[in-house]
């Protein structure tokens, strides 16, 4: 009997999420000729054509629908099960970091996925700016990292994609920020979300105010729809209540980041690496949604 490595399966998912073959070979750290030779085995194992066409769309043939469901359900039981089995790797305990925006939108969903699995580890999160974050996992303090980079990935990424920003603003606000200068709420210095909004404007001689900082998204969110100012978010988590401000601002364009998962070298269990997989299929289920 044949068996398929899971490799070949979560890339194959990948591409049908992120509706491509070089999105998914982008996001999983390889070219698109070496996701096309990974489709290229799978479809010898199952002995079936899975994609209409190949390196198009991702668009799926019947059989190609029929592994999808099977790959999904053999994916995380995958996840699941070597959580469970190696927990004892991370004595107990998986320490990961995450910026408080990104925290806040995911980390609800993922935490739905664990809760029935009690005998898998407990979890030490910490939130805070990218850069802090990563500086912990080179100092041993943490396990698991999601982070932002402005011009590329940092050195030992486990996963990592391009994440879109956007100028945010009440979802009522009319002329309210019509005003000279532009008033600005953002996260603390650091933050990358705060360089790429306040790079943007100084480049097209933008006069701006930074009228209120918070290193919480609920302080952010807050002063955002009082009508206090306009921030910049990145595109798939900006909450429920805000809205991009109208084109009569004519707002500069804004760069994207790069975001990346990372892990301790010296913790590369398989509990660990475990779990950065299933961070990561929950990143690029919602990049496919979005």
């Amino acid at each position: 009997m044949r068996s398929i490595p899971t490799d070949l399966l979560r890339a194959f998912i990948t591409i049908i999420d992120l509706r491509g073959f070089t999105r998914a070979g982008e996001m999983l750290g390889r070219t698109q000729p070496a996701i096309s030779l990974q489709m290229k085995k799978l479809q010898e194992l199952v002995d079936a054509r899975l994609f209409v066409k190949d390196g198009s769309d991702g668009q799926l043939t019947e059989a190609g629908e029929i592994v999808a469901s099977y790959a999904r359900q053999i994916l995380a039981l995958n996840d699941a099960m070597m959580l469970r089995l190696s927990s004892r790797d991370t004595r107990g305990k998986l320490r990961l970091g995450i910026p408080n925006d990104y925290a806040d939108h995911f980390l609800p969903k993922l935490m739905t996925g664990l809760t029935l699995d009690r005998s898998g580890p407990t979890f030490e999160v910490v939130c805070d700016l990218s850069h802090e974050l990563l500086r912990l996992l080179r100092t041993g303090l943490l396990d698991v990292v999601v982070a932002m980079t402005p011009d590329g990935p940092a050195e030992g990424a486990f996963m990592t994609w391009r994440e879109g920003l956007t100028w945010v603003g009440g979802a009522e606000s009319g002329q309210h920020y019509l005003t000279d200068p532009l008033r600005i709420v953002c996260y603390p210095e650091g933050c990358l979300y705060r360089r790429n909004m306040l790079t943007a404007l100084q480049r097209e001689g933008r006069s701006f105010d930074i009228v209120y900082v918070s290193p919480s998204l609920a302080g952010i969110e807050s002063a955002v729809v009082a009508n206090f100012g306009i921030t910049v978010l990145a595109q798939r988590i900006v909450p429920t209540g805000l809205a991009a401000p109208g084109s009569e601002l004519h707002l500069p364009h804004l760069a994207d980041v790069v975001v990346g998962i990372y892990l301790n070298d010296a913790r590369r269990s398989t509990a660990v690496r475990s779990f950065a997989a299933r961070l990561a299929d929950m990143f690029v289920a919602s990049a496919g949604v979005a």
